[in-house]
């Protein structure tokens, strides 16, 4: 009874599976922007200036984040946060500006980013050239008067 797949047949199946295992990566949808750790706690009281749902602020301090920081409001309990750098080119000095309501738009290319009230995709790219929403870090309110940002 002959074989279906002798040893070289198989090799020749398995060398591309392989490759394709080892060499072919599934986190394209990741935001190609530059790592920098940190740790914030804003006081809501006078960091945050007691922000009301569907508000944001501008923290300004460039030690959080690659720009400093944009925290928003969802609701009673639920705060966001996301890097003032713009996604197309993440540096210190291409930051987005408040336009007012809830859009951004970055200073050095003019892509406008506005954050809507929602956890599962909070930012939209409304004019590029960008093509990622704003870089989000993780945010935990106390319950009381801090808000907790980290990357």
């Amino acid at each position: 009874m002959r074989t279906v797949l002798s040893k070289s047949n198989l090799r020749f199946f398995l060398i591309p599976v392989l490759f394709l295992l080892f060499f072919v990566r599934c986190d394209e949808d990741e935001i190609p922007f530059p790592h920098e750790s940190f740790y914030a706690n804003l006081a809501l009281d006078t960091q945050l200036g007691n922000m009301l749902p569907g508000e944001s602020k501008v923290i300004d301090n460039l030690y959080y984040g690659v720009g400093g920081l944009i925290i928003f409001r969802v609701d009673q309990n639920t705060f966001l946060a996301f890097d003032r750098a713009c996604t197309h080119e993440a540096t210190k000095e291409c930051l987005v500006n408040h336009l007012g309501g809830n859009t951004y738009e970055c200073e050095c290319c003019g892509s406008q980013f506005q954050i809507i009230q929602s956890t599962d995709v909070p930012v939209m790219v409304i004019q590029g050239p960008a093509n990622y929403p704003l870089k989000q870090y993780r945010c935990f309110f106390n319950g009381t008067n801090t808000v907790t940002v980290s990357n």
